[in-house]
């Protein structure tokens, strides 16, 4: 019995000396299993161990405050991730990270960045008590980075090689190293070290875009061609929604009266107006339109570096071709979409980005641009993506009364989409023959967003509407991409509709095989999966 004491006073001793490096250690270790739901995981254990060493290295040398501040802002960006949104931070995340304009950054913190800053003080402060104990212990720098090299050097590579054995990998391996690498360091060291991969990869990513970014070497798919004697409509309009979720549109049977015009037309003129059940191809906007607006596919992305865009295609084919833009410039050499945006004719971003103006702002824009000749114009709207209550005005408040609540702000920016494209219409009543072609990026979780979930069925469930004047050709080939099993459509099939109504032959093969890739979503991690699996609430 003494010695059972003696042990557990030596115990709580040892305990209240290290009080606050144990804290440190459990905070790490929340982060890293709260996406996993806290499984039972030696990767994971090893992973919060290995920043025993990191920050034993830290407390033992003099000027570390800059390290520390950088790793108490890192733990604080993924437990952002991790206690909110129960995810860790994807490649995809990273990525719509850096290709995020300050405006949108600080519209999508609005309400979280004053914890954020309390969340980052605490975190300092944590490490900062943490290392002060540990620069007295006895374990020491050189013990530390042998026993921190061997996690990096040996640890990792050795699960990560077993793994992508495991997943037959090996060819992908030799044609993406960085990207699969990033893949499996993310799934056993998600923070920091997925982190630092993460970057690595998406600069990767950057890299091989600008090397495929000459337009003179985009081909078209073996088999399309463009066929001039093809009627086609003087005017096409493809307008983008942002984060409409289909099942709040009235349009759509939506108990409040979200959309009066779509609805107003829809019974006018049923002939030519049509909406469809619609699928977002990924629930990021860079992933889904670089889907959407070219020859790539929720299974396959490579058809976007080699293969023309629809922008090239809408160029080829004779028409003026204008990218008209809510939601920023900035960083426009450096994403996906700066590169799409890049091969029109005129690209036109409003002043500020989208925080500062209104969708209504880019009518004046597409009016002013607006001529007799052959147009292609690209409408990329701000639309409901969050904060709702950012996305709407008066009008569309006293549209539809009601309290305040997240789902009121959001109906009120789905009734603000609704009369913006009602001024669009509007401007193509002056065309003999014309399309409007609307569909979301990607849906919403209304209250949570969208992206990082591989569950969570509405930031898939999206709106497809067609507008036909005088061409009376659209709705028959937008029918032969609708999914004959789950009666819905993929915003993946765009370029190949879109190809048909510019005048392109598209033998059946492509067709067929659309409605297959359809059937699949594309997730943050870019691995992709069954819309038909993805369950109903996000996990």
């Amino acid at each position: 019995m003494p010695e059972i004491k003696k042990y557990i006073l030596r115990s709580g001793k040892f305990i209240n000396q290290y009080k606050f490096t144990f804290l440190t250690i459990l905070y790490i270790g929340l982060i890293a299993f709260t996406p996993i739901k806290f499984a039972f995981s030696i990767p994971m254990i090893l992973l919060v161990i290995s920043f025993l060493f990191i920050l034993n290295i830290l407390a033992k040398l003099k000027y570390t405050f800059i390290f520390t501040f950088a790793l108490a802002f890192v733990l604080t960006f993924n437990a952002y991730f991790a206690f909110v949104l129960k995810s860790d931070v994807s490649l995809e995340i990273m990525a719509s990270i850096f290709e995020t304009h300050l405006t949108e950054a600080m519209s999508m913190l609005k309400g979280v960045w004053l914890l954020s800053i309390v969340a980052l003080i605490l975190s300092i402060g944590l490490l900062y008590l943490c290392e002060r104990e540990l620069k007295e212990s006895r374990v020491t720098i050189k013990t530390s980075v042998i026993y921190l090299l061997i996690y990096l050097l040996i640890f990792l590579p050795f699960v990560s090689y077993k793994r992508i054995k495991w997943m037959e990998e090996e060819e992908l391996f030799k044609e993406e190293p960085i990207r699969v690498i990033q893949d499996k360091v993310n799934l056993y060291a998600p923070i920091l070290y997925g982190n630092i991969l993460s970057i690595m990869a998406y600069q990767d990513e950057m890299s091989k875009l600008k090397e495929f970014a000459d337009q003179r070497n985009k081909t078209l798919p073996e088999g399309i061609s463009l066929n001039d004697t093809v009627t086609t409509p003087q005017k096409i309009y493809l307008v983008i929604g942002e984060s409409a979720y289909s099942k709040h549109l009235s349009l759509y049977g939506y108990p409040i009266k979200t959309t009066p015009f779509l609805d107003s037309l829809a019974l006018a003129d049923s002939a030519q107006m049509k909406h469809y059940n619609g699928i977002a191809a990924a629930p990021f906007t860079r992933n889904a339109l670089r889907i959407a607006l070219s020859f790539a596919s929720t299974r396959n992305l490579e058809p976007f570096y080699k293969n023309k865009t629809l922008i090239n295609l809408a160029n080829d084919a004779g028409y003026e071709t204008y990218w008209i833009s809510n939601q920023g410039s900035s960083g426009i050499q450096d994403s996906y979409l700066g590169y799409l945006s890049a091969s029109a004719q005129e690209a036109i971003f409003t002043k500020g980005g989208y925080l500062a103006n209104d969708d209504f702002e880019l009518i004046p824009i597409i009016k002013g641009k607006h001529n007799q000749n052959k147009q292609f114009f690209i409408i990329h709207l701000v639309g409901s993506h969050n904060n709702y209550s950012d996305r709407y005005d008066n009008t569309d408040a006293q549209a539809i009364p009601g309290d305040n609540s997240l789902t009121t702000h959001y109906d009120r920016s789905i009734h603000h989409t609704d009369r913006v494209l009602h001024e669009i219409y509007n401007v193509m009543q002056q065309d003999s023959t014309a399309v409007l072609y609307y569909f979301s990026d990607h849906g919403e979780i209304i209250g949570m967003g969208h992206g990082p979930w591989k569950n969570g069925v509405a930031q898939f469930d999206i709106p497809l509407i067609t507008i036909d004047k005088g061409t009376n050709r659209v709705n028959e080939i937008v029918e032969k991409y609708v999914d004959p099993e789950l009666h819905k459509i993929n915003n993946a099939n765009t370029t190949l509709i879109i190809a048909e109504i510019l005048g392109y032959n598209i033998p059946p093969k492509y067709t067929q095989q659309a409605i297959e890739d359809g059937r699949y979503v594309r997730h943050a991690d870019q691995s992709y999966s069954l819309y038909s699996d993805v369950k109903e609430k996000p996990e």
